[in-house]
């Protein structure tokens, strides 16, 4: 079981137990206690409007994650996320792909009617708790749309360089300063 589910079942648990134990021993003690109940299960709710989850096998075609080889070179540079138009809600502030969905040595026609946006290294960032998701601030990529001829609701792809997730994947995730060092703005 994950933490977070293991932790939201207990907290409501004991919300439920103090609950009980309230109406059975007539106490306002318990009723207190159980007031706090919901302050403990709210850390624990799962996060569903702010991020959004790519899921190639749920999806039936409307997603999928693909590396770009240059003709050059027979390393792959780009990660393609090609979408349904639609599939992707520009509300939810995050997009979330795993990295083991990514499909090599497909083919994909070009469209000449494509609405691309490039996805840069300040755009990305690890999920917090899940092991090798990357996430997209989708407020981000909206934000510079605005200066674009189309909108987020033609974009139907998204070019992340392979160097740019690489790279975030070896960065410590956090390192506190030492005692007595100071940390510039």
């Amino acid at each position: 079981m994950k933490p977070n589910h293991f932790g939201l079942i207990t907290s409501l648990l004991l919300f439920l137990i103090f609950i009980v134990l309230s109406l059975v021993f007539q106490s306002t003690t318990y009723l207190y206690i159980a007031s706090v109940g919901p302050l403990l299960i709210v850390p624990f709710l799962p996060d569903i409007r702010t991020g959004q989850f790519i899921k190639p096998n749920q999806a039936k075609g409307a997603v999928r994650l693909i590396t770009m080889e240059n003709k050059d070179q027979a390393d792959a540079d780009f990660l393609v996320i090609y979408f349904d138009p639609g599939y992707v809600k520009w509300n939810s502030g995050k997009l979330f792909f795993h990295l083991d969905d990514i499909m090599k040595n497909v083919y994909i026609k070009p469209d000449p009617l494509a609405a691309t946006l490039t996805v840069l290294k300040y755009d990305l960032f690890l999920h917090r708790s899940k092991k090798n998701w990357v996430g997209i601030s989708l407020a981000q990529l909206k934000q510079r749309t605005e200066q674009l001829s189309y909108t987020t609701n033609e974009v139907n792809r998204l070019v992340i360089q392979l160097s740019d997730i690489i790279e975030l994947l070896q960065r410590p995730l956090s390192q506190p300063a030492a005692t007595g060092q100071s940390i510039g703005a």
